[in-house]
């Protein structure tokens, strides 16, 4: 009997992971589906977006543009999966702004970025708390 119990409740917890899945929020994903472009606005009023390609070679492109100034960098990018976690996207070598919204001034560092489902579709996580998100272009 006791084997039983124990096969409810990791049925019910299996049930209860893909229930959360399926409603959007942080998610896994292979490197081949993270692979692709997305497309980040940011609404400062200089008309600012940034396009992000990664690349299954697990190379990535970052272009920012804006009314002032365009900046192409080049770089790695590493995929790791924690323990019941979300995929997380390391981007080694990318263009981050100096202020989280300004575009115009950058620097290099490394970005962490996390992946989550919304509507079946893949997007990153640049700031989850100010609700900054890299949208997968289709």
């Amino acid at each position: 009997m006791a084997a039983n119990g124990y096969r409810i409740a990791a049925l019910v917890l299996v049930l209860l992971f893909m229930c959360a899945c399926m409603e959007g929020g942080q998610a896994r994903a292979s490197d081949a589906e993270v692979s692709g472009t997305y497309v980040a606005d940011f609404e400062t009023g200089k008309e600012e977006k940034e396009e992000l390609t990664l690349n299954i070679d697990k190379s990535y492109s970052q272009l920012f543009t804006s009314s002032t100034k365009n900046v192409t960098n080049r770089g790695t990018w590493e995929s790791s999966n924690d323990f019941l976690g979300p995929t997380e996207i390391l981007l080694v070598g990318a263009v981050c702004p100096d202020d989280d919204n300004d575009a115009s001034q950058t620097h290099h560092c490394s970005r962490n970025l996390v992946v989550h489902r919304k509507d079946g579709h893949l997007r990153l996580a640049r700031n989850e708390s100010f609700d900054l998100y890299y949208e997968r272009k289709h």
